[in-house]
């Protein structure tokens, strides 16, 4: 089912706007004499019958151009047709599909932006705008007509089992599973889309024991996945939650596969930290084939309400201290409801985009640090719970992720060739400074200590296409190279000139580099994995700077995700699963462990609170 079709926009006098010659004939419809004899009367008076006209519209999206066309009848639209996108699906798609119908239903461009798709919203009204210029109608005329407001249809229940709050990866393996306790459950997400930073990541997943190892002959277990994660996080994570991760990996990548129908690609990626290649990866390399797949499978469920711009503000709880319902708001409209129920899941996320919050409990994480989680990363679940006697742990351990795009902030998958072996970080002086391979504080820090906190990667033909991830992310690097975040061309004198990087000192380094790659050995780093050369053109250069990107801290659970008050006690009532709980990662989080995590911990909070709530 698409959003659309569970959706209604409400527009105020809009349909007034559209004048009472509408409003009369849809109460009187003529005849079809009547219409023959007013048709013959136009083409007397010399009035062809209205003709319908079309245009297109470009826009620049966040994950590059699209187009759309706008198909026009006697001065209103008629249809809005996007032709080709590349949007984020479930997000980005779901946005537009949204505002056309917005669009279309009220004859007006001032229409509010989906919240959690803003970019692209932003420029499917600029496409919209565009189009309807080149038809001759003024698109700022447009602009300022009277408003659509929108709202869902969803009805959300006065009272229910289960309330899980926040639809990302870890909200939806607990509403999926609970409702397959035969719960009624609410799914609530406060964003205008689901999939929260799941949907925004990349979906690698650390399995030990999964099928392409088995296939590849690569021996792994459990075990070496809890010790990779408790070294990584410096022995700060807790064992027990840690051990719970790794071995829950292989049933909820199993759990993926046959209840959410996740396809994977036949390869497997090492992230800085695992001393093993142990990680699976969606077939679009994308988190959203996660959660575009698990929001249908959870519409497909009769007992399952999944509802969005409805943010929780706050827990209620009985005079025991037991948590009996969630108070709510639409952030469109304001209205405010409570949905009574037996038991909350919160699966809220970090708190990555909430400035701050960072600053409260890390001061170095502040304002001048961009972020790549959504904007949805609030740290809401864990102020609400922390008013309900909630207790926090690890907080002040905040990571970034060193590859994203200087100037907004998002990963750039186009360089995760460096995590497939190829590819080299060098600074503005030409040099080599980290392993690239290394952890991503590691590396992170590295390049804070560079000259305009900045570093290149530098990669060539050969590992584009040996990775296939300028053509898998064509998007995002035609957006990036729009922008300047990455060049290529024939030769180093070129990107490096290009992205002011001392073109004679580049060149010392690669020819260093590939001497190492033909010994076989990095004395100045100590490059932990195989060693590809870098030497003939076409060359990539793309610049890159560390972006918050995962809160380590948050509420304190227990193995069954139970939620602790101060005195270490669970909270009755209360369970928290993903980003939002803490203490699982240590200082530090490996990548791809984090969405193992989620399903773990998802289908264990989804089970255990459909149990409490008998």
């Amino acid at each position: 089912m698409s959003g659309c079709s569970r959706r209604q926009f409400i527009a105020g006098g809009a349909i007034a706007a559209l004048g009472g010659t509408l409003a009369l004939a849809g109460c009187a419809p003529m005849s079809h004499e009547e219409a023959a004899a007013k048709k013959k009367d136009e083409a007397a008076a010399g009035k062809d019958a209205a003709k319908a006209t079309t245009a297109t519209g470009e826009g620049m999206g966040k994950h590059g151009k699209f187009t759309v066309e706008v198909a026009m009848n006697d001065g209103a639209i008629d249809r809005i047709t996007v032709l080709d996108s590349r949007e984020t699906p479930g997000m980005g798609d779901v946005a537009m599909e949204k505002m056309t119908k917005a669009i279309v239903d009220n004859q007006t461009l001032a229409v509010d932006t989906i919240s959690g798709a803003t970019l692209t919203s932003m420029a499917f009204l600029t496409a919209v705008g565009s189009a309807l210029d080149t038809l001759g109608e003024s698109s700022e005329d447009w602009k300022n007509r009277e408003p659509a407001s929108w709202t869902s249809d969803v009805k959300l229940p006065e009272e229910t089992d289960v309330v899980v709050i926040g639809a990302g990866g870890a909200g939806f393996a607990a509403a999926i599973t609970a409702a397959n306790e035969g719960k009624n459950v609410v799914l609530m997400d406060k964003m205008g889309v689901y999939g929260g930073d799941t949907a925004l990541s990349g979906g690698e997943m650390a399995v030990p024991g999964n099928w392409i190892q088995v296939t590849q002959g690569v021996k792994d277990s459990p075990e070496e996945l809890v010790s990779d994660m408790l070294v990584g996080g410096d022995n700060k994570g807790d064992p027990e939650l840690v051990a719970i991760i790794a071995n829950g990996a292989l049933d909820s990548a199993n759990w993926l596969t046959y209840e959410g129908g996740i396809s994977w690609k036949h390869d497997l990626m090492q992230f800085g930290g695992h001393n093993i290649k142990r990680s699976i990866i969606p077939i679009t390399h994308s988190g959203s084939e996660m959660t575009t797949k698990l929001t249908n499978r959870a519409e497909g469920i009769d007992n399952l309400v999944l509802i969005d711009n409805t943010q929780a503000t706050e827990l209620v709880v009985d005079d025991k201290g037991t948590v009996t319902g969630v108070k709510v708001v639409n952030p469109m409209t304001g209205e405010e409801a409570e949905v009574k129920c037996k038991a909350v899941v919160l699966t809220t996320g970090g708190f990555g985009s909430n400035v701050d919050m960072r600053k409260k409990y890390n001061p170095d994480m502040d304002e001048k640090i961009l972020s790549t989680d959504s904007v949805a990363a609030q740290g809401d679940g864990i102020v609400m719970a922390e008013k309900v006697g909630a207790d926090t742990i690890d907080m002040e351990y905040i990571q970034t992720y060193p590859v994203c795009d200087p100037e907004t902030g998002a990963l750039l998958y186009v360089g995760d060739v460096r995590l497939e072996n190829y590819g080299i970080l060098v600074n503005k002086e030409g040099d080599r400074f980290v392993q690239e391979l290394d952890r991503r504080d590691v590396i992170s820090n590295g390049i804070k200590n560079q000259t305009d906190g900045v570093a290149f990667l530098l990669f060539n033909q050969k590992a584009a296409d040996a990775t296939g991830l300028v053509e898998t992310h064509a998007d995002e690097y035609e957006n990036s190279e729009s922008r300047g975040v990455i060049v290529k061309a024939d030769t180093l004198d070129e990107v490096a000139k290009a992205q002011g990087v001392d073109a004679e000192e580049l060149k010392k380094t690669v020819e260093k580099w590939n001497k190492y790659c033909a010994d076989g050995k990095d004395p100045d780093f100590g490059y932990s994995a195989e060693m590809n050369t870098i030497e003939d053109g076409p060359y990539y250069l793309m610049a890159c700077k560390p972006a918050v990107h995962y809160t380590m801290g948050g509420l304190h659970i227990t193995p069954e995700a139970e939620v602790l008050d101060k005195n270490g006690k669970p909270i009755a009532a209360l369970y928290a699963a993903g980003e939002v709980a803490g203490h699982k990662m240590g200082t530090h989080r490996l990548g791809s462990s984090s969405t193992t995590d989620i399903y773990t911990f998802g289908r264990i909070a989804g089970k255990n609170a459909a149990n409490y709530a008998k």
